[in-house]
């Protein structure tokens, strides 16, 4: 059988085209206690999704951090820093979840750029994605974005999934739509784009024979 090549191939962003630790965020601002982790991490989760649905500006996101953390007198291990925590903390600690790109994904996106469109489908926010497009050369050979903020959706909800098909007017089957989250592949598939569980490159690169993209 011939290999059928997609129409358009959508890679997620954390943990597929660039390490994300979102253990980090506790770490640069000297919080991460097991007792801290408890207190916070549910609540900061909270505000940060509601972030990354465009329910609020970068600043109103920050402020809502800052009072949380500020606030509530959190636990400080010893040797960590004291005294108020500020918007440029708040930044430096959301940017310190960013990691190193993964291995082999820029090479194997340059490669795959030149004989099929390329996009993304990111839960992302203006903070993290800013940073991304000036410091991740893969982002340079992915032009089509659809970012979490401004669909105002997160996956793995089918509004966002049916908003992109809607927007790139694609028959969903002929999207190939890769993701490290098991929840988001099952609903790209609900959806019915050819999604991926994203392993590493070197699983993916396994499967795109199959795609006419080897």
């Amino acid at each position: 059988m011939t290999a059928r090549r997609p129409s358009i191939v959508l890679f997620d962003l954390g943990n597929v085209l660039v390490h994300i630790a979102p253990e980090a965020f506790l770490q640069r601002i000297g919080l991460d206690t097991p007792d801290n982790r408890r207190l916070y991490q549910a609540r900061i989760n909270k505000i940060v999704r509601e972030y990354e649905c465009g329910n609020e500006g970068t600043g109103i996101f920050l402020s809502r951090l800052e009072s949380l953390l500020n606030d509530t007198q959190p636990e400080r291990g010893q040797g960590t820093r004291r005294g108020a925590i500020s918007h440029d903390d708040l930044r430096n600690a959301m940017l310190a979840v960013i990691g190193k790109p993964v291995a082999g994904m820029l090479e194997l996106v340059t490669r795959i750029s030149g004989c099929v469109p390329l996009g993304l489908l990111s839960n992302t926010n203006p903070l993290h994605f800013d940073w991304c497009m000036e410091h991740l050369p893969v982002l340079q050979h992915i032009p089509s974005h659809f970012l979490s903020y401004q669909l105002q959706s997160l996956k793995p909800s089918a509004r966002i999934f049916a908003q992109v098909v809607e927007r790139l007017q694609i028959a969903p089957g002929d999207i190939f739509y890769i993701d490290d989250m098991p929840e988001n592949v099952e609903a790209g598939r609900r959806a019915g784009l050819n999604s991926h569980l994203f392993f590493g490159r070197d699983g993916l690169e396994r499967d795109l024979p199959a795609m006419d993209l080897g």
